[in-house]
C-alpha cells in the first residue's frame, strides 16, 4: 500500500483545522448576535414595563378607589408612546367569578370571558395564548404585576431577526468562499515549506559512496529545515570518516597480512629446498612459528577491536581501586624493560576508586606501557595515580622521543606508526593504542595524550570515579 506524501496530509489537515475554524467562528457570530439582539429587546421590554407603571400611578382617577384609573387619559398617553400594550385589571363579582378587564389602547373596559372558578394564574395563561397566538417566535413578551394589573408589553423581533436572516446569508455565502481561499493557501504554505525539505531529498539522493565528499547546501528562512541539513551533512562527515578508515584499514591490514605470509611463504620454500641442512631448515622454521603468532596476536586484537565497536565485548561495571592494577601494570613493565636501561617507577597515592572493569583496564594500561618500554631507549617510565573531579586516572610518564603535535590524535588510528620503517623491528603491529581508546571509551572513559618532541610522553587513561 502506497503511502500518502506528507504534503497531502499536510494540506488535508490544514483544509480541515481551517474548515472547522471557519465554521465555528461563524457559527459563535451568529449566536452572538441573536442573543444580543434578544438581550437588547429584553432590556427595552422593561424599560416600557416600568414607564407603563409610572403611568398607572400616575392617571389614577379622583376617587383613589383600588383599581381605578383614567383610561381615555391612559390610552391617549399609550398611544402616543407607540408600542404594543396590554393592561388587564381582574375584579372578583359576588357570584366569586374572575372578570378580566382591558384597560388599554383600543379595549377600554372590554371583558375578557375566563371559565368559572379559574384561578388567576389559569387566566393570566389564558390571557397569555390570546396574546401570543400570532406567530409567537416573532415577538417578545414581558409580563409586570401591579395589584390589581397585570401588564403586557409586547414587542416585535422583527428588526433583529431580519438583520439575523442577512447575517446568515453572508455566512452561506462567505463561508465556502473563504474555506476554498484558506485551502488554496495552505496547499501554497505547505508547498513552499515542504520545498527546502524535498531539495534536501534530492540532494542526499544524488550523493553516492564515491562522491562522500559532496555536502548539502543549508537552506535559510527555516531554522528546523537548516538544523536538519546540518544534521546530515554532520552524519555524512561520520560516514566519510568511517569510509575513508575502512578504506585505510582495508589496506593496512592486506599489507600486515600480506608481510607475514610472504615471509612465511619464502622461508617454507626455503626450507624444502634445502631439507639436508637441519641448522638452517631449523632457523627458518623458527622464523615461520615467529611470524605466525605476531600474525595470530594481529587478527586476536582486530577481532577485540571488531566486537568492542558491535558493543559484543562483557565488561564489568563495579568499583575496583585502580593501586593494585597500577602496581601489577608495573611489575610486568619492569620484566619488558629488564634488557633496557629505564627505570620503572610508581608514585605514592591514596585510594583511588573507579567505576568499570578492573581486568579490560589492566589491558589498557598495558598497552600504554608497552608502547613506552618500546620508543624509550632510557631513561624512566613512571606510573602516577590522579583524580579530576568526578574522574580518577592512571598516567604513564616516559622520556622517549615524544609525538609531534600533528600526529597526536592520529596515534589512535589503527595500524597508524609514526615511524614504519622501526615498527616492525620494534615488533609494533600499531593496534594498541586503538584497543586501549576502544576499551576506555565502553568504560564510558578516554585516553588522553600530552607530548612534545624530544621531551617524553604522557597517556593518561581517565575512568568514572566511584561513589564513596
Amino acid at each position: 500500500m502506497t503511502e500518502p506524501r506528507l504534503a497531502t496530509v499536510l494540506t488535508k489537515r490544514t483544509q480541515r483545522v481551517t474548515w472547522t475554524a471557519l465554521t465555528g467562528f461563524a457559527i459563535l457570530v451568529v449566536v452572538a448576535y441573536a442573543v444580543a439582539g434578544e438581550v437588547a429587546m429584553r432590556s427595552s421590554l422593561r424599560h416600557t414595563a416600568s414607564i407603563i407603571q409610572s403611568l398607572l400611578r400616575t392617571y389614577t382617577d379622583s376617587t383613589r378607589a383600588p383599581g381605578g384609573v383614567m383610561t381615555d387619559a391612559l390610552a391617549d398617553r399609550l398611544l402616543s408612546m407607540g408600542g404594543q400594550v396590554l393592561i388587564t385589571r381582574t375584579t372578583t363579582d359576588s357570584g366569586g367569578t374572575a372578570q378580566v378587564y382591558y384597560v388599554s389602547p383600543g379595549t377600554p373596559q372590554k371583558r375578557l370571558d375566563v371559565p368559572k372558578g379559574a384561578s388567576p394564574e389559569q387566566v393570566r395563561r389564558i390571557l397569555l395564548g390570546a396574546i401570543m397566538r400570532r406567530s409567537w417566535w416573532r415577538f417578545g413578551l414581558l409580563r409586570q404585576e401591579l395589584d390589581p394589573f397585570d401588564i403586557y408589553v409586547v414587542a416585535s423581533r422583527g428588526p433583529y431577526l431580519v438583520g439575523l436572516a442577512a447575517l446568515i446569508g453572508v455566512v452561506v455565502v462567505l463561508l465556502p468562499i473563504a474555506a476554498l481561499a484558506a485551502g488554496r493557501g495552505a496547499r501554497e504554505a505547505v508547498a513552499a515549506t515542504l520545498g527546502p525539505i524535498e531539495r534536501i531529498t534530492a540532494d542526499t539522493q544524488a550523493i553516492s559512496p564515491a562522491e562522500l565528499g559532496i555536502r548539502i547546501a543549508s537552506p535559510t528562512g527555516q531554522a528546523e529545515v537548516t538544523a536538519l541539513a546540518d544534521s546530515i551533512n554532520r552524519m555524512l562527515d561520520r560516514v566519510d570518516r568511517a569510509h575513508r578508515a575502512l578504506k585505510a584499514f582495508t589496506a593496512d591490514a592486506s599489507h600486515e597480512l600480506r608481510t607475514p605470509l610472504t615471509l612465511v611463504r619464502a622461508q617454507a620454500q626455503w626450507a624444502l629446498a634445502h631439507q639436508g641442512q637441519e641448522a638452517e631448515v631449523r632457523d627458518a622454521l623458527t622464523a615461520i612459528e615467529r611470524e605466525i603468532e605476531r600474525t595470530t596476536k594481529m587478527v586476536e586484537e582486530l577481532l577485540l577491536i571488531a566486537r568492542g565497536e558491535n558493543r559484543q565485548l562483557a565488561l564489568a561495571r563495579v568499583p575496583f581501586d585502580l593501586r593494585p592494577v597500577v602496581d601489577d601494570v608495573k611489575e610486568i613493565t619492569e620484566a619488558m624493560a629488564i634488557d633496557k636501561r629505564l627505570a620503572v617507577h610508581a608514585e605514592p597515592a591514596e585510594p583511588a576508586w573507579a567505576l568499570g572493569d578492573a581486568d579490560r583496564t589492566r589491558h589498557i594500561l598495558l598497552n600504554l606501557a608497552t608502547n613506552a618500554v618500546r620508543y624509550t631507549l632510557q631513561g624512566e617510565i613512571r606510573f602516577r595515580v590522579r583524580k579530576d573531579g568526578s574522574m580518577v586516572g592512571v598516567s604513564v610518564h616516559d622520556t622517549g622521543p615524544g609525538i609531534a603535535p600533528e600526529h597526536l590524535e592520529l596515534v589512535f588510528d589503527r595500524f597508524f606508526r609514526i615511524d614504519q620503517s622501526r615498527s616492525r623491528e620494534l615488533g609494533g603491529i600499531g593496534l594498541g593504542l586503538a584497543i586501549a581508546r576502544l576499551l576506555a571509551e565502553l568504560q564510558q572513559g578516554r585516553v588522553t595524550v600530552e607530548s612534545a618532541v624530544g621531551d617524553g610522553s604522557v597517556f593518561t587513561l581517565w575512568l568514572p570515579a566511584s561513589p564513596a
